[in-house]
Parts: C-alpha cells; sequence; structure tokens
C-alpha cells in the first residue's frame, strides 16, 4: 500500500489569499495540513503560513528523531501547540499584526494509527470505500446551533453566524485542538479530505463521496470537486483550499 496525496490552493473572488497548505508525505506516512486565515483580522495570512509550515516543519524533525511516535496524538496535538507558541512569538515582534490568527485541521498517519486534529471551521473528512467514515465538528456558533437543535447539520452553509469562530490558533487564549484517533490500519480505498470553509461551503459531503468513489488518484478527485465548486460560488467567493490523500494498493 501506498498514499497518494494533492493539493489545491486558490485565492477565488478575494484581493489575496489567506488560506495555506503544507504536508510531507511519503508512499507509508504523511502529514497533511490546511490552515484557513481569519480575513478581518490583519496579517492573517501570515500566520496561517506559519502555523501550517511549522506543524509539517516539527512532524518532520520528530519523525527522524523518534520514528512511530511521530504518529500519536500527544505529538499530534504538540505539533499545533508548537505553531501556536511559534506564531505569538513572530507577532510579539510584528505588532501590527497582533491580532491576527488561523484555523488547522491536520492529519498525521503511518498507515498503522492516524490522528485527525483541528481548531476552528477547517474541516477533515475520512472516506472508506466511497462513504463519509469521519467529519470533524467545526468551533463555531452555527454549530452551536446544529447542537442544540436549532438548525440541521446541512443549514450550517447558510447560517448568519457560519463564519464566528469558538477556538482558534495562534490568537492569545489557546485552546487545544479536538484529536480524533483512528487506531485501526488504513486500507486501499481509504482516504481524506482535507479543506478550509470556501471549498467545503459549495462542495456538499455527498458529493464528495460521489467523488472520491469515482477518482482514482487524488488530482482527479480534487477537478471533480473544484468544478462543482465554480459552477455554485459567485465572482467574490472565499479563498478555497484543500488536500485530498488516497490509500492504493
Amino acid at each position: 500500500m501506498k498514499i497518494l496525496v494533492n493539493s489545491i490552493c486558490k485565492q477565488g473572488g478575494r484581493d489575496y489569499n489567506q488560506d495555506f497548505v503544507a504536508y510531507d508525505a511519503t508512499d507509508t506516512d504523511a502529514c497533511l495540513v490546511v490552515c484557513d486565515g481569519l480575513g478581518s483580522y490583519m496579517g492573517s495570512e501570515i500566520v496561517s503560513r506559519l502555523c501550517a509550515s511549522k506543524i509539517v516543519e516539527t512532524y518532520r524533525l520528530v519523525k527522524e528523531t523518534d520514528g512511530d511516535r511521530a504518529f500519536t496524538p500527544e505529538l499530534s496535538r504538540a505539533y499545533i501547540q508548537t505553531a501556536h507558541n511559534y506564531a505569538l512569538g513572530f507577532k510579539e515582534q510584528n505588532p501590527a499584526i497582533r491580532a491576527s490568527c488561523t484555523t488547522v485541521a491536520s492529519v498525521v498517519t503511518n498507515l498503522k494509527q492516524t490522528v485527525i486534529s483541528h481548531i476552528g471551521d477547517t474541516r477533515a473528512y475520512l472516506f472508506r470505500g466511497g462513504r463519509m467514515l469521519f467529519q470533524t465538528r467545526d468551533h463555531s456558533l452555527a454549530r452551536a446551533a446544529v447542537d442544540l437543535g436549532q438548525i440541521p447539520l446541512s443549514g450550517i452553509r447558510d447560517h448568519k453566524d457560519q463564519n464566528k469562530l469558538t477556538r482558534v490558533l495562534g490568537s492569545d487564549y489557546y485552546i487545544a485542538p479536538d484529536c480524533e484517533i483512528i487506531a485501526e490500519p488504513l486500507i486501499p480505498g481509504d482516504g481524506f479530505v482535507i479543506c478550509t470553509d470556501g471549498f467545503w461551503e459549495y462542495v456538499y459531503d455527498e458529493e464528495m463521496e460521489a467523488d472520491f468513489a469515482a477518482s482514482s488518484a487524488p488530482s482527479e478527485a480534487i477537478t471533480r470537486m473544484e468544478a462543482r465548486l465554480l459552477s455554485r460560488c459567485g465572482k467574490r467567493n472565499d479563498n478555497y483550499s484543500a488536500i485530498i490523500a488516497m490509500v492504493v494498493d
């Protein structure tokens, strides 16, 4: 078995791109990271880049020195907290962007164990046999409305508080990421979509399932999903980014 990876990171209809994707992948292991800087805070495109890059850099260093520990939930949380601390240090030296922050979603796997971590509304999905097995829960007021039974899950996309987040990375108040541990080994046909809200807002869950099942490579799945996105979005659509990974024979 091996892991195939591809990614997309587009400006959309905005003046600049605050999304950033980073990954380190071999045939048998991967660290996949997507960040989305908050548009209303100056410099968030810098923080999203710093955090995504630092997570992958820290993962790579741990993997080189400590092998299998690189894929534990403790280390996955540590990668993200290291990125948070790094961003705070950078902002202290650059006070003009003091309020900047980002969301993050990451997948770390060695095929035997997988850890999915996230902060904010950048999502990670796990697919098996063309069906979605897992989806992260947004840290947003819209998701809170779902949990309270006020709206259905499908109503998040159109909710007035969809972009009001209850947890972010790089702010003064750090809350650790939620982590989902997939203890069973991955098998051929398994895969991940890690994406920003500018992506999942226009590509629905059932469509991800269909496109994933119909594609033999991540690049093909991305092409299918982006076509759906572009058929729906307006001229001023948000930045949109995704990493797609597939486990193949």
